[in-house]
């Protein structure tokens, strides 16, 4: 017991921050909780705002829209919803993180008594990026229509398509179970890393192969006061549409576009000179999001340009 008790006592320094942190945002703040490893862990709830690119809303407990701000928390029983052309990135008090695309709206709900953090589903699209447990329960719940998917640690995108909802598992693995309500291993099914599942209310549940990565192969634009960037793909076998996405950071927290295109190219405006992370993908023919490709561009617009050398 002195053993289990020391750890317990040198784990809970490096956790100071995130309690602060969470507690400069809230008055609401949760005390770390000692986990089945006796391990000191920071409680996941309130999530705080970490990013935000266009308009979207807090939903308090009565479902009240809040203008959304950087900064915010989201507590238990409270949500987010955003707008057609919004992303949100949420970080939660454990270091776990959501990304919220345009048009999604979600809620936070927490088990209390195994502090398992629930995020419900309740329209669009979410992505995940859930810290790794050692313990064998799971500390991370996306909770839709159809079910639930349980995570210890990975990163997956789930989106709900109204009659299921449609799971894709980047990194790690997610366990998908129709009720919520019965515990883990029973009659749940597990997705592992580059597989995706449709998420049916009945039927077989089978994880398929994800597409590859789109290859980037060129890039150009059109000059003017709202110059076009256009990204061209080599075509990928299998693939109906393509994705891509534009952020300032290499994790993709910051989003600031995305396009999509049933052609292997895609097209952006409005966005200023700078260094970008592109992140792209493609969907197979049965909707499911493959595997993404990331690459680092230096984006500098012809009118910049041309405004520039002639001052």
């Amino acid at each position: 017991m002195t053993s289990s008790l020391n750890r317990v006592r040198y784990v809970i320094p490096s956790l100071l921050g995130l309690v602060v942190g969470a507690a400069s945002a809230s008055a609401l703040v949760r005390p770390p909780y000692v986990d089945d490893q006796w391990l000191c862990r920071a409680q996941p709830l309130p999530a705080v705002v970490q990013h935000l690119t266009g308009e979207a809303w807090k939903l308090d407990t009565k479902g009240q829209l809040r203008l959304l701000q950087e900064g915010m928390t989201i507590d238990e029983k409270e949500g987010v919803k955003t707008s057609a052309s919004a992303f949100v990135s949420l970080l939660l008090g454990d270091g776990s993180r959501v990304v919220l695309p345009s048009s999604s709206q979600v809620r936070l709900h927490m088990v209390e008594k195994q502090s398992i953090p629930q995020v419900i589903l309740e329209q669009g699209q979410a992505e995940a990026y859930v810290i790794k447990r050692p313990s064998d329960h799971d500390r991370f719940q996306i909770v839709t229509p159809v079910g639930v998917l349980g995570v210890r640690g990975t990163h997956f995108r789930v989106r709900d398509d109204g009659e299921q909802s449609v799971l894709e598992v980047l990194d790690g693995q997610v366990a998908a179970n129709r009720d919520i309500r019965k515990k883990p291993n029973e009659d749940e099914v597990k997705v592992g890393a580059r597989q995706g599942l449709l998420f049916k209310k009945q039927g077989d549940l089978n994880a398929v192969t994800l597409l590859p990565a789109p290859k980037l192969v060129g890039q150009d634009g059109q000059k003017g006061d709202a110059p076009v960037w256009t990204l061209y793909v080599r075509p990928l076998p299998g693939a109906q549409r393509y994705r891509a996405q534009v952020a300032t950071d290499q994790a993709f927290m910051n989003i600031k576009q995305e396009n999509f295109s049933s052609e292997p190219k895609m097209s952006f405006t409005g966005l200023k000179a700078s260094f970008y992370h592109v992140r792209l993908s493609a969907y197979d023919e049965h909707g499911l999001e493959g595997i993404t490709g990331v690459y680092d561009i230096f984006y500098y617009p012809p009118a910049t340009q041309a405004k520039a050398s002639g001052g």
